[in-house]
C-alpha cells in the first residue's frame, strides 16, 4: 500500500468520510454517498490520474468511474465481485475489507441500482454515459 493510499484510507476511516482521493499533499474528500462525488469530479474536468482512492463501498459503477478517472489504486471497506473484475482488467490495485457478490441497495431488497445499470458493460465511457442518464 502506497503512502498516498494509506493516508487516504486512514483519513476516510478516522474522519468518517465516504470517499478520499489523494496524490501527495493534494486531496479530495466527500461525504456524499454512491457515485455522486465521482461523477462531480469527472464533470469538473479534474485530472485525477495517478491518485489513490479510499471509498466506503465500491460496486461496478464506481469501479468503472475510477478507471475513467485514472485512479491507480484503491482501498474500500466493501468491494463487489464485478468491481474486483473491473480493477483486475484495467490493472488497478484494489484492497478490500470485504468482498461481496454485489452491492445491496439501500432498502436491502436487491442489487444497487447503479451497479445494475452498468452490469452489462466493462467500458468506462459507456458506464459514465449510463450513470449520467440515471
Amino acid at each position: 500500500m502506497s503512502e498516498d493510499l494509506q493516508k487516504a484510507k486512514d483519513e476516510m476511516l478516522e474522519a468518517g468520510y465516504r470517499c478520499v482521493l489523494r496524490k501527495g499533499e493534494v486531496r479530495l474528500i466527500s461525504t456524499e454517498r454512491g457515485v455522486k462525488p465521482l461523477l462531480s469530479w469527472i464533470d469538473e474536468g479534474l485530472d485525477l490520474s495517478g491518485y489513490a482512492a479510499a471509498d466506503q463501498v465500491v460496486g461496478k459503477a464506481a469501479a468503472l468511474l475510477y478507471v475513467l478517472m485514472g485512479v491507480k489504486e484503491i482501498y474500500t471497506r466493501v468491494l463487489s465481485e464485478q468491481a474486483a473484475r473491473v480493477f483486475e482488467k484495467y490493472g488497478i490495485s484494489a484492497e478490500a475489507g470485504e468482498k461481496v457478490p454485489y452491492i445491496i441497495n439501500r432498502a436491502g431488497t436487491g442489487r444497487c441500482p447503479m451497479e445494475s445499470a452498468v452490469w452489462e458493460t466493462d467500458e468506462p465511457e459507456e458506464a459514465y454515459r449510463i450513470l449520467k442518464a440515471k
